[in-house]
């Protein structure tokens, strides 16, 4: 069997091993996050592990941003991440699993800072440390855009508030056509978020936490 031609000048060799994935594109988005350096600024400002064993932080905030840029709905669709092989080819690690992924979200949950909230009413917590971190790395993304970009002073900002699905009672149909919490109902805040519009980018997420009924 004649050895076969090279095509493009590349020579096929032996020993190599195949790894595929439909998320290769994802490829752009990771070189753009560790050339801003975001990856680094959560790694310095986000609290240490208790091990050093797993993911760095920078890491799992990627795993984050892949799963909401790939369409990932919750928590527990990171496992289709973390189950691509050629993803984690890419990545150079493999993606945290959903439970994982669960226990650092709770880790920005401080308990004690809930020990002031009234027995009746909305009620929106202080920061809690590790989500003051988390600031520090949206603000490391705005400047990247800022300093590659150049938009100027003018600005166009698009505010608008979040519809959360809910499956309570007494809750009503938002125009979405599902039951959501709505604020001329709810004394509570929904969720808000403020976006660049030139650009699509999320400038701040203003959280919402409304009262248990």
């Amino acid at each position: 069997m004649k050895p076969s031609q090279e095509v493009l000048g590349v020579k096929i060799v032996g020993g190599l091993k195949e790894a595929s994935t439909p998320w290769a594109g994802a490829s752009l988005l990771v070189e753009l996050l560790r050339r801003s350096g975001v990856d680094a600024v959560a790694n310095k400002v986000l609290p240490a592990k208790g091990s050093a064993k797993g993911l760095e932080q920078g890491q799992t905030v990627e795993s984050f941003v892949l799963l909401s840029a790939l369409g990932g709905e919750s928590v527990e669709d990171i496992h289709h991440l973390r189950d691509d092989d050629g993803l984690s080819v890419i990545l150079g690690y493999r993606p945290p699993a959903p439970e994982t992924a669960r226990q650092w979200l709770d880790r920005f949950h401080d308990e004690p800072l809930m020990a002031v909230r009234p027995l009746q009413g909305s009620f929106i917590p202080p920061e809690s440390k590790p989500l003051a971190g988390l600031k520090e790395v949206k603000r490391r993304t705005i400047s990247a855009y800022v300093e590659a970009v150049h938009p100027g002073w003018d600005v166009t900002l698009d505010v608008d508030a979040q519809l959360i699905e809910t499956n309570k009672a007494d809750a009503q149909y938002c125009y979405e056509g599902y039951k959501a919490f709505h604020r001329q109902r709810y004394p509570g805040r929904r969720p808000c978020w403020c976006w660049l519009t030139s650009s699509g980018k999320g400038m701040y997420r203003r959280p919402g936490i409304l009262p248990d009924w």
